[in-house]
């Protein structure tokens, strides 16, 4: 079984329950931290060059990259040359797009409860837990994942999943804290608070929404998951197979973008002095012990 050549020893995790679900303002002197993920890098090119942009003009803290994605190679580069990001797999065993779609890092013949006819991974969590998928397969697939990204040199501190198929189940969910186990790494949102999200807002007012939950944020330690993209040709060709899915994606990533570096959203965040955190922040290796 191959582990991450690092493995982590987690601090302050008592304390960090504890400020989850910490008591309102004026009985606590907690700290108001905020952890802001930004999933799917790698799916596109937009979604690379948006994911660079929220780092380095806007709040993001982490990004999540999809190893099976075709714009993978382009955003692993970017993260080597970044080393100062906080890197996460976004374990997949699903692509939601239409007309886009990726296959498993392992070749379909070694996982193929995995695919559809085509060698594809199924769009939808549904299809794919309808297909009775081997748990053998999935944790194959998936620790493959984590092995290409650090093949490619990247500093992987964190899982999670992506449309959360590979937490769908218990059996699924085992696998994954197995993974996070064994390479050393801590689950997202595994730890924090309630999860943030302005997903589903309308695009026109996506910024508006994370101001307002910025603003009534209280003290302990959050998660902000979003999904930052560009209005291009390339995502607005993007449409989501799932029935749920949202509509003009490339304007709701685009929007998001803009959120995440807006001066309106920067100046809140330093007026109520949340401190912007990341999982390279609160999970501390071995070495960095051994070093000290």
């Amino acid at each position: 079984m191959k582990k991450h050549p690092f493995p982590f020893i987690i601090i302050l995790i008592l304390c960090f329950l504890g400020v989850a679900c910490a008591p309102s303002p004026e009985v606590t002197k907690e700290p108001i931290q905020l952890i802001v993920r930004g999933d799917d890098l790698g799916m596109t090119h937009a979604c690379n060059m948006a994911v660079k942009k929220a780092f380095e003009e806007g709040i993001l803290t982490c990004s999540s990259i999809l190893v099976p994605a075709p714009w993978f190679e382009m955003a692993a580069r970017m993260c080597r040359e970044n080393p100062d990001w906080c890197i996460g797999v976004h374990l997949t065993l699903n692509g939601e797009w239409r007309d886009y779609r990726w296959k498993p890092v392992l070749p379909v013949t070694e996982v193929p409860s995995l695919v559809d006819e085509d060698g594809y991974f199924f769009q939808t969590t549904e299809a794919f837990l309808a297909a009775n998928p081997s748990l053998k397969e999935v944790e194959k697939e998936l620790r493959a994942q984590v092995d290409l990204a650090l093949k490619r040199k990247i500093d992987v501190r964190y899982i999670d999943t992506h449309m959360g198929t590979a937490r769908a189940t218990p059996e699924l969910h085992a696998i994954v804290k197995r993974i996070s186990l064994d390479y050393g790494v801590p689950i997202s949102q595994g730890y924090e608070g309630d999860r943030l999200s302005i997903y589903e807002v309308p695009f026109q007012q996506k910024e508006k929404a994370l101001a307002e939950k910025l603003e009534q944020l209280g003290p302990g330690l959050w998660l902000l998951v979003v999904h930052p993209g560009l209005d291009t040709p390339e995502e607005r060709a993007l449409e989501d197979a799932n029935p749920e899915g949202l509509k003009n994606i490339a304007l709701h990533r685009a929007a998001v973008t803009k959120a995440l570096t807006s001066k309106k959203i920067k100046k809140i965040v330093r007026q109520r002095n949340i401190q912007l955190t990341d999982y390279r922040k609160l999970f501390v290796r071995e070495e960095s012990q051994n070093d000290s």
